[in-house]
C-alpha cells in the first residue's frame, strides 16, 4: 500500500515555511494497517520514509487516511469522531503538522501576511447594494469577506427577531434544532439550526433576491441548503463566560473537514441586531481564504485582524475558508445573526438531508469544552 500521494508543484518558499511550522513538533508517523509513512522536516524540505520512527505516531483506518488526504476530514474532525489512536505523542503534534500536510497533499499554501495582496483595497470598507456586482465581487474575492450596509429595513429585522423569539421559546437541549452552552446560571440557547424549515418569515429572508445576489457574486451556481449542513442558522451571543461553542475561536468553516466538498461556499450573515465588541462581533483576517494558518498563528503579533461592527439590517458576507472568529462579548452580549450559506453542487453529492459536519459537536457541550 502506497501512503504518500504524488506531490503537487510547490513553491519553495511555501515548503520552507511549512518546515518551520513543524520543527518543534518533531517528526510524524502514520500507521495504516501494515503500512507506514513518516514525515520529517529537514533543510527546508519534508522527507518521507517507511520507518515507524516518528516522534509522534498515530494509527488510523484506510478510510480515515483517505479522508485526511483529500480534505474531506481534518485532524480535529477525525479526533472528535474517535478515529485517531496515538501510539506516541499526541494530538498537538498532529495539529502542528496540519497545514504542512495540506500543502504536501493538496498544494494549499500557508498564509503569510507579508505576501497577502489586498490590491490597494481597504479591508475595513463598508459597501452598499448600490455598488456594482463587479466592485462587490472584487472586495469579497480580495479580502475573503464583505460588509454591506443597509440591506434590510428596521421593519424586516423586527419581524425576523419576533420569529427568532418564537423559535427560541420552543428550543430545548438535545432537540437537534438548537445549540446550548453552559453558563454559571445553567444552560442557555446560543444557536438555532434549520431555522427556515420552521419559519416562513425566515425562509422569505433566506430566499430574498438581495441575499441571492450577494450569495452568487463569486459563482452563479451556488445555492442554499435548507435541509442539510444545519440549514440556515441563527447565532445568539450569550453574555459572560460560557462553556461550549457560543464564543467561537479562530477557525475556518471547513475546519472539521469538507473543504473538498463545499469550498468555496459563501455565507451571508443577516444582522438582526447589529454587532459590536460589547454584544459580540465578528473578527476577520483579510486575505486568508484559500490558505492555511498555523494552529498557533494568533500568537504572532503581525497578523492583521479586522473587527466587523454592524447595524441591524446590514449583511456580512464571507468565503467559508477565510480565518475568522466570534469572541466573547465584552459586556451585555445579545448579538443575533442569521446565517444563510450558498454551496456548490458538490455538496449534494456527499451530504444528505439532516446531515452536517457540526453533528460531531452539537449536543456535546462537555466534550467541546474539554477539547478547548
Amino acid at each position: 500500500m502506497t501512503l504518500a500521494p504524488p506531490r503537487p508543484a510547490l513553491d519553495p518558499a511555501d515548503l520552507a515555511a511549512a518546515t518551520r511550522d513543524v520543527r518543534r513538533a518533531g517528526s510524524l508517523t502514520f500507521l495504516i494497517g501494515d503500512a507506514v509513512l513518516t514525515y520529517r522536516a529537514q533543510d527546508g524540505d519534508v522527507l518521507e520514509s517507511d520507518q515507524p520512527d516518528g516522534d509522534a505516531a498515530v494509527r488510523l483506518t484506510p478510510q480515515s487516511w483517505s479522508d485526511l488526504l483529500t480534505q474531506v476530514r481534518t485532524p480535529i474532525g477525525l479526533l472528535l469522531a474517535g478515529e485517531l489512536a496515538f501510539e506516541r505523542g499526541g494530538f498537538d503534534q498532529l495539529a502542528a503538522w496540519d497545514r504542512t500536510l495540506r500543502l504536501l497533499h493538496n498544494g494549499t499554501p500557508p498564509f503569510d501576511p507579508d505576501r497577502a495582496d489586498l490590491k490597494g483595497r481597504d479591508p475595513r470598507a463598508a459597501m452598499t447594494l448600490d455598488d456594482s456586482d463587479e466592485d462587490l465581487r472584487e472586495q469579497l474575492q480580495t479580502m475573503g469577506y464583505l460588509l454591506v450596509k443597509g440591506v434590510f429595513s428596521a421593519q424586516e429585522m423586527s419581524l425576523a427577531n419576533a420569529e427568532v423569539d418564537r423559535l427560541a421559546a420552543a428550543a430545548a437541549p438535545g432537540d437537534n434544532e438548537s445549540w446550548f452552552v453552559d453558563t454559571d446560571e445553567g444552560q442557555q440557547l446560543c444557536r438555532l439550526v434549520y431555522a427556515t424549515r420552521r419559519s416562513a418569515v425566515l425562509q422569505f429572508l433566506e430566499q430574498d433576491p438581495r441575499i441571492r445576489r450577494l450569495g452568487t457574486l463569486t459563482d452563479p451556481t451556488l445555492k442554499p441548503a435548507p435541509d442539510r449542513m444545519e440549514g440556515t442558522a441563527v447565532l445568539l451571543k450569550v453574555p459572560g463566560r460560557t462553556r461550549g461553542l457560543s464564543n467561537i475561536p479562530w477557525h475556518q468553516d471547513c475546519g472539521m473537514g469538507g473543504h473538498a466538498i463545499f469550498c468555496p461556499s459563501v455565507s451571508m450573515g443577516i444582522q438582526l441586531t447589529g454587532s459590536s465588541p460589547e454584544t459580540g462581533n465578528l473578527l476577520m483576517v483579510p486575505g486568508s481564504h484559500g490558505q492555511t494558518l498555523h494552529h498557533q498563528w494568533d500568537k504572532r503579533a503581525d497578523i492583521p485582524v479586522v473587527e466587523v461592527n454592524t447595524e441591524p439590517g446590514d449583511v456580512t458576507v464571507h468565503i467559508q475558508d477565510v480565518m475568522h472568529a466570534s469572541p466573547q462579548p465584552t459586556a451585555q452580549g445579545g448579538r443575533r445573526t442569521m446565517y444563510v450559506t450558498h454551496y456548490p453542487g458538490t455538496l449534494w453529492d456527499s451530504i444528505g438531508p439532516g446531515e452536517a459536519y457540526n453533528d460531531l459537536i452539537r449536543n456535546r457541550t462537555a466534550e467541546v469544552g474539554a477539547l478547548a
